[in-house]
């Protein structure tokens, strides 16, 4: 861990999973569903001039999914059930991906930032994703928990 820095752990942000933040829900989780062979559990969302914008996490989705449209008695198998069933369904496609988001926290590591202050930021601020700036302030990265982890494994291997 020692003299490594978040420019070389970070995930660029050209090769992780995205979506822009007036795409649809029903986009969102095809993009997700397509990216989890690659390793992605979240998507990053970018607002239309290509800013990092926010994320969009699983358990996010999952609780849109209860926000927007899933309550019990929708389940029943009556009539009306299934007629407010496919209602909230073809609601749940338009809601867009903005509504749901997880916006950006103005926590941030720089490229040059030393991985041991990485996890203390990641630590301190309860957060799984930190965006690495460059020296013009534009998200070029993503450090994941789990990028902290494997770099933790690699010096406890030392």
């Amino acid at each position: 861990m020692p003299d490594r820095v978040a420019r070389e752990i970070m995930v660029p942000v050209s090769k992780y999973a995205a979506v822009n933040e007036n795409d649809s829900l029903k986009h969102a989780i095809q993009v997700l569903k397509d990216s989890l062979p690659s390793g992605f559990r979240t998507l990053i969302v970018l607002d239309d001039e290509g800013n990092l914008a926010g994320f969009l996490t699983t358990r996010t989705l999952l609780k849109a999914l209860g926000v927007y449209g899933v309550e019990e008695d929708i389940w029943t198998t009556d009539n009306w059930g299934t007629f407010f069933m496919r209602i909230e369904k073809e609601r749940l496609k338009k809601v867009k991906v903005k509504k749901i988001m997880r916006p950006v926290v103005k926590v941030f590591v720089n490229e040059d930032t030393p991985v041991q202050e990485v996890a203390h930021v990641i630590l301190t601020s309860q957060i799984n994703h930190i965006p690495v700036l460059d020296k013009e302030k534009k998200a070029v990265g993503i450090i994941r928990t789990i990028d902290i982890l494997d770099v933790l494994a690699g010096f406890l291997e030392d």
